[in-house]
């Protein structure tokens, strides 16, 4: 990780933000501590499709604050961290929340709006100057969402209607057995009515669908390009994973699999 990187999140941290709590603080210096030593990309050995890697991937928030959850750093986008419903993104965009998603027109006004405030937000982080790649691009409502790959990085974008949102560096696609999933990352952003969840990680070549439910909600996944993703309303507040996935696979049959047994 650069230093320059480094500087950049630090400035972003401008924002006032919750008093951590002792468990939180040592998160952060745990993950600070591995950033620095950490001077290769990640990787994973053959065989681990279900045993979660050292985090080495920083999340972002485009409004200034950098905060721990999930072994995350975060930093969001827009006018504060927390606004008028308390997160990232306005009452009215989290209530405009689909369980399915659509994919996302480019060519439509708010398809293109959202693809290319994701892309400026994303240029610095993910690469500066490399030409992106775009993947798993949806839109819920009226909050668009979008993996960025510039370089070999990649960036999970999602953007409100204003231009307020939030973003996550996460790891490269992982080769699977066919039939399984694993997760790659997984939070929370906001608080009481603002808050949002998101989840993402890599499908096995033979996995049409992901389901998750979790408190009360179906969660239905974008698969695509071996990746995916997903985020809701009102999930749990620190963004464990408490319920199920359901994964329908290419010939029609399913398995549901409890949340907390996929790393």
């Amino acid at each position: 990780m650069n230093n320059d990187l480094l500087s950049r999140l630090a400035e972003l941290d401008a924002a006032s933000r919750p008093e951590p709590s002792a468990a939180d603080i040592d998160r952060e210096e745990r993950l600070l501590r591995t950033i620095l030593s950490d001077t290769e990309k990640p990787g994973r050995p053959a065989g681990a499709a279900f045993r979660r890697p050292l985090v080495r991937r920083l999340a972002f928030t485009a409004v200034g604050a950098l905060a721990a959850g999930a072994a995350v750093v975060a930093a969001t986008l827009g006018g504060g961290l927390l606004r008028g419903g308390g997160g990232p993104l306005s009452s009215s965009e989290l209530a405009s929340w689909t369980s399915s998603p659509h994919s996302l027109d480019p060519a439509s006004s708010e398809g293109s709006a959202a693809e290319k405030r994701c892309l400026d937000f994303t240029k610095d982080f993910a690469g500066a100057g490399a030409r992106p790649g775009i993947s798993n691009a949806e839109i819920r409502g009226s909050v668009g969402s979008m993996i960025i790959t510039r370089a070999g990085n990649a960036v999970y974008c999602l953007m409100g209607s204003d231009g307020s949102g939030i973003g996550m560096a996460v790891s490269p696609v992982v080769k699977l057995p066919a039939d399984q999933i694993d997760l790659d990352t997984y939070g929370s952003r906001g608080e009481d009515e603002g808050l949002l969840n998101y989840a993402l990680g890599s499908a096995g070549s033979d996995v049409k669908e992901v389901t998750l439910h979790d408190r009360g909600k179906t969660i239905r996944a974008l698969v695509e390009d071996g990746r995916w993703t997903a985020w809701w309303p009102k999930g749990h507040p620190t963004g464990l994973l408490t319920g199920t996935f359901t994964l329908t696979f290419k010939d029609g049959t399913t398995r549901t699999i409890d949340a907390a047994k996929v790393t």
